[in-house]
């Protein structure tokens, strides 16, 4: 449970920092926002800001579970909202769609099957922790075993972020 939590936290952490690195990468972000949701230019914005937001808070529910009890709530939100991406993604390819999605940094490559893939991957990881949450309580883990889950966790959020770099030096 220990590792997903992590896994989640990171890849929301490092959306949410590529997002806000600079004004331009915001900029794209909001660019991407308005296409793939197919929405007008005036609610680009808003709802880039609107993402964000709800990322940032994902964070903090998933870093800190006492706010939400055993840790259950912020992984069911960051399925949710990955629930969520996963659809506006599909919607978006199935309207034929292209270009980057910005959703993990500043890849250049058009948003693909394997995007919608990746976050069904981390809604049912996110699922299986909250699961297993309540199936355990949250059990205090102990330092080596989080060290261990945290050196795992790392791997994972790199494979996450890197998804399009790792697939293009396997093509």
């Amino acid at each position: 449970m220990l590792t997903v939590r992590l896994v989640l936290t990171g890849v929301f952490l490092i959306s949410v920092l590529t997002k806000l690195r600079t004004r331009e990468a915001f900029g794209e972000f909001t660019t991407a926002v308005r296409r793939l949701g197919g929405l007008p230019t005036g609610l680009g914005t808003p709802a880039a800001v609107a993402v964000v937001a709800v990322e940032a808070g994902t964070v903090v529910m998933l870093a800190a579970p006492g706010l939400g009890g055993d840790g259950r709530p912020g992984l069911l939100l960051a399925g949710g909202v990955l629930l969520g991406f996963a659809v506006v993604l599909a919607t978006a390819l199935r309207r034929g769609t292209t270009g980057p999605c910005r959703c993990l940094g500043g890849s250049d490559e058009p948003i693909g099957r394997r995007h919608v893939a990746r976050n069904v991957v981390l809604v049912a990881c996110a699922v299986a922790g909250a699961a297993a949450t309540s199936a355990t309580g949250g059990t205090p883990v102990a330092a080596p075993a989080a060290a261990l889950c945290l050196l795992g966790a790392s791997v994972a959020v790199g494979a996450v972020v890197l998804l399009d770099d790792l697939l293009h030096l396997l093509r």
